[in-house]
């Protein structure tokens, strides 16, 4: 996961049928919203919230799925799994930074779009 970011919007908009600008308006608005949801996702993973992670985390699959933003949606899974099995502190830690990084390649993307 650890290319660059790239969304094909005239693929994925036809896919779900809809204009592309309107795709790009909702994925430029879900990149606001996915670095709160990893600012709240930080604050639960300090506290060890299960809770507060597994609804995040559903929040942010559903949305990247829809999307069809496949390395948010990957990097969400591996974390959204090990907080459903063991929840492994360190696990947990290391699946947070990758999707950490994965949302901020997406922002940047983002950022450097018209």
């Amino acid at each position: 996961m650890d290319e660059l970011f790239q969304i094909d919007a005239e693929r994925i908009s036809s896919e779900l049928k809809i204009r592309p600008d309107i795709y790009l308006r909702i994925v430029k608005s879900f990149a606001g919203t996915l670095q709160e949801k990893i600012t709240e996702l930080g604050a639960a993973l300090q506290v060890m919230d299960k809770e507060a992670m597994r609804r995040i985390l559903h929040e942010v699959k559903g949305t990247a799925s829809n999307l069809r933003l496949s390395s948010i949606n990957e990097a969400e899974n591996f974390m959204h799994l090990e907080v459903k099995g063991m929840a492994d502190p360190v696990k947990l830690a290391e699946y947070f930074a990758l999707l950490k990084r994965e949302s901020e390649k997406f922002s940047e993307y983002i950022n450097k779009m018209p």
